[in-house]
């Protein structure tokens, strides 16, 4: 019988850092053919561990268009396991086990303009979907992309957004930043209440809760239909098999259904988001 939580080891091969408290990993499948054969979806998770540290879930942050070779985390500083991760260097192994989850099916999006909105941390499961739309895996008439942030030290992935601006309408608000910001400031929502969105959009949205009821209200305001916006609702994840339950919500187990989940889907679910 197939032990469904057997990890596997990958060895640390790069290592940037993103921000004060995140890290970015470039992990290889200590296993050649398991880095072969290695196949996810964007959207997706894995679960990272260490011995005697427990292991937790991370959204995959490359993109399945980056090829076989590799596979990246980011992984936030937040509490002993992941201080313990981002502790780690080049060469080191982690235990991994994954991809789990239902990630972006990208097909829906093609030919139709695509805009994505990300918050905080949880801009990280987004950075494939962008990946995917610069190597032309995604094509679409038009990329909008709404990054909100606190300040310019907590802001990710800098050193690629000279590229997603060139290919991309491409907003960052940041809610306290510096005096030397020149870009927007406050609520990402305000950014959004300002420019035109073609109501045939495509819209996916991660974040902490609260920024997803302005969100939506604001999009549904600019006849965007719930069909065509997407979430990830990776926050909630635990186990990454559905059995702990702890991300329920109503019929559906965000490890196993999600943690992508189209909006209408999932609207009238108390306590969803």
């Amino acid at each position: 019988m197939e032990n469904v939580y057997q990890t596997q080891k990958a060895r640390i091969v790069s290592i940037n850092r993103e921000s004060l408290d995140t890290m970015l990993f470039r992990f290889k499948f200590v296993d050649k053919k398991l880095q072969r054969n290695f196949a996810y979806l964007s959207g997706q998770f894995m679960q990272i561990g260490l011995a005697s540290w427990g292991e937790c879930p991370i959204s995959i942050c490359s993109s399945p268009s980056d090829g076989k070779e590799f596979f990246e985390l980011a992984i936030r500083d937040v509490g002993p396991l992941t201080h313990k991760l981002n502790s780690l260097g080049v060469g080191d192994v982690a235990d991994v086990r994954g991809p789990y989850g239902n990630g972006f099916d990208v097909d829906k999006f093609i030919d139709k303009p695509l805009v994505i909105i990300g918050g905080g941390c949880g801009f990280v499961p987004l950075r494939p979907l962008i990946i995917d739309y610069v190597n032309g895996r995604i094509k679409n008439n038009k990329l909008q992309i709404f990054y909100g942030c606190l300040n310019e030290q907590t802001l990710l992935f800098k050193k690629e957004h000279p590229l997603w601006n060139r290919n991309s309408e491409f907003v960052i608000s940041l809610e306290k930043p510096s005096d030397k910001w020149k870009g927007e400031k406050g609520l990402i929502t305000a950014s959004i209440i300002k420019r035109d969105i073609d109501p045939k959009s495509v819209v996916v949205i991660v974040g902490p809760p609260v920024m997803y009821k302005f969100v939506i209200a604001e999009l549904l305001k600019k006849k965007i239909k719930p069909e065509n916006i997407y979430v990830s609702l990776e926050r909630k994840m635990y186990c990454g098999k559905g059995v702990c339950q702890h991300c329920a919500i109503g019929p559906y187990y965000v490890c196993k259904d999600g943690p992508v989940f189209c909006w209408k889907n999932i609207k009238d679910i108390p306590g969803a988001l």
